[in-house]
């Protein structure tokens, strides 16, 4: 077997792997956990249950709902699987209110987390590429729509962070909002969904399992690279360049 086989077999691989129950999992414990780091959150979350919950589920859901408003679909449509609402529901409980803090303090120990990582990035482009195939759908032919609809896949935790801190702290700081500070997470995402656009509309000859494998691995290794390392942002020289321009 060849070197393209065996990348074309594990892009395929990657392409049919499903988001419930392993990477649906892990995108809720992460999401749970990294909302009760915020301060407040555990205050928040004992004297106001529903609410927490209901951010929690708002960021666990936030590709689906900005999604159903970029393509003009129901915004209830995240939220119709009892399965996968139920099981942002339980992470929840368990990092929020499980004994001993157990579940939250398993999530601090960075071996774990950077496993999950690689999972989540791995989730993040699977929903990017959906997201990408759903506008071409709607959008057909239109690059923009497609790369934008796409990026939101990939990022839309970030921008609806101000609008779980408003329910959480009564308001926002929208000076750290994500259109004032961009995020790594962001810039990302709006590359892939890029190149996935310019895969779909044949004007780059990659096949679509090869563009997940490459995007898949390069934003794990990056990330990781970001918390073991101190990588700075790869990003930020172009961001420079493009604001000197």
């Amino acid at each position: 077997m060849s070197l393209v086989d065996v990348l074309t077999e594990a892009g395929h691989y990657l392409q049919s792997i499903p988001y419930f129950p392993l990477l649906h999992s892990i995108h809720c414990y992460a999401t749970a956990a990294s909302l009760r780091s915020q301060p407040g959150a555990v205050e928040f979350a004992h004297d106001h249950p529903l609410a927490s919950l209901a951010g929690t589920l708002l960021i666990v859901n936030a590709g689906g709902v900005l999604g159903a408003l970029t393509l003009g679909t129901p915004l209830i449509g995240p939220f119709v699987s009892p399965l996968n609402t139920f099981t942002a529901v339980i992470f929840w409980w368990l990092v929020f209110f499980g004994p001993a803090d157990v579940f939250f303090n398993l999530y601090k120990i960075q071996p774990l987390q950077y496993v999950m990582m690689g999972a989540r990035e791995t989730r993040r482009c699977k929903k990017i590429l959906d997201s990408v195939t759903a506008a071409a759908a709607v959008y057909p032919g239109q690059l923009i729509p497609m790369v934008l609809v796409g990026a939101l896949g990939g990022c839309s935790g970030k921008f609806l962070q101000t609008t779980e801190e408003s329910l959480r702290k009564g308001s926002s700081d929208l000076s750290r909002g994500e259109f004032i500070q961009i995020s790594f997470v962001t810039k990302a995402s709006l590359a892939i969904a890029t190149l996935y656009t310019l895969v779909k509309s044949d004007i780059i000859s990659l096949s679509i399992p090869h563009a997940l494998l490459v995007c898949s691995l390069s934003l794990a290794t990056v990330n990781l690279a970001m918390n073991l390392a101190g990588l700075p942002d790869p990003f930020h020289p172009i961001s420079q360049v493009a604001w000197r321009v």
